[in-house]
């Protein structure tokens, strides 16, 4: 697991790959040193597992330097690793480096191992990948649709983009397992899923940075986020809320998503339209508004608008967040 001192990586090493019945040891690899809550979080791993720091790739490509055994409820792993041995690698890396990963691991991962990958995109990854994993080698793209508040995959979504290098094994792997854990699995293409995470996820997280950034800029001197949500209603609560979590969050994975091919044409799209329902609401009547959000609710159509209003409603029943509670995560 290349990327696992934190965040999804380490998550996925613990909550997914080490709770999988054929998987007996994982091997976590990063630039950053494991943290003692790191260590906490593995300590009850049914899987051996080992940590060795990413050394910088030369001639021979990426070298496994600093070994050391984690201990866990199983067995501590007494021998060093070597990626020529590996059946499965798994990238959980910021999308800025999934190119500098691939060139470090060409020619090193055996041909008939696995790849797959985390990132939020899949199609440039995937194109690396490819390109870069040398023949025999498995591909296939994964996205947990989630952050890493929790400790189960049951319930929980994850995407899988096969590709032409799989025969259906490690699909088929990745699909079982998952399965057995509870979660969720969706089969697209590389393209459709990028499409629809432009509105899913690189929109959404600019809407509420732009929420937040307006919700700043109107409080006057004596006025308070604090004091403001004394005021709140479930929906202010939920968008700042939402809002608030976003911006505890790895603020360069954010960073990265809005650089995704086709992130500024669905900014523009968004403030497009929030310029246009501006126009419209201040130079329109009464009876002008309510077309417009007649209109807006047509397009959205009745099956939408149910399960939006049912799964809302669960939501402001279960209460506001406690500003106290720890909630942090790495949400994608």
């Amino acid at each position: 697991m290349i990327g696992a001192a934190g965040g999804m990586g380490l998550w996925a090493a613990r909550h997914w790959f080490a709770e999988l019945d054929d998987v007996t040891s994982i091997t976590l690899c990063d630039v950053e040193p494991l943290t003692d809550d790191a260590r906490k979080v593995l300590s009850d791993a049914a899987a051996g597992i080992d940590y060795v720091r990413a050394g910088t790739a030369g001639p021979s490509g990426l070298s496994l330097v600093d070994w050391e055994p984690v201990r866990t409820a199983c067995d501590v792993p007494t021998v060093p690793p070597q990626l020529d041995q590996m059946d499965l690698v798994a990238l959980a890396v910021p999308l800025s480096a999934i190119g500098a990963v691939m060139d470090g691991l060409s020619g090193r991962v055996t041909p008939g191992a696995w790849l797959i990958d985390m990132a939020s995109v899949k199609g440039a990854p995937l194109k690396e990948m490819l390109e870069k994993a040398g023949d025999g080698v498995s591909v296939v793209g994964t996205h947990p649709l989630f952050g890493i508040t929790g400790d189960s995959l049951a319930g929980r979504t994850v995407v899988l983009v096969p590709t032409e290098s799989d025969d259906g094994d490690l699909l088929g792997w990745l699909g079982e397992g998952l399965a057995g854990l509870g979660a969720n699995t969706m089969q697209v293409t590389a393209d459709r899923h990028d499409r629809y995470m432009l509105i899913a996820q690189t929109m959404t997280h600019f809407a509420l940075l732009a929420f937040g950034d307006a919700v700043t800029r109107s409080l006057r001197g004596d006025e308070s986020l604090e004091e403001l949500r004394q005021f709140g209603t479930p929906p202010y609560l939920a968008m700042g809320n939402v809002a608030g979590r976003l911006l505890t969050q790895n603020h360069r994975l954010y960073a990265s998503i809005q650089q995704a091919d086709g992130a500024e044409q669905i900014r523009e799209s968004f403030a497009r339209a929030a310029a246009d329902l501006a126009s419209s609401f201040n130079r329109g009547s009464l009876d002008d508004i309510e077309a417009e959000i007649d209109g807006l609710a047509d397009r959205y159509g009745v099956r939408e608008l149910s399960t939006s209003t049912r799964l809302s409603e669960l939501m402001f029943q279960s209460g506001a967040i406690d500003p106290g509670e720890d909630t942090v995560g790495d949400d994608s």
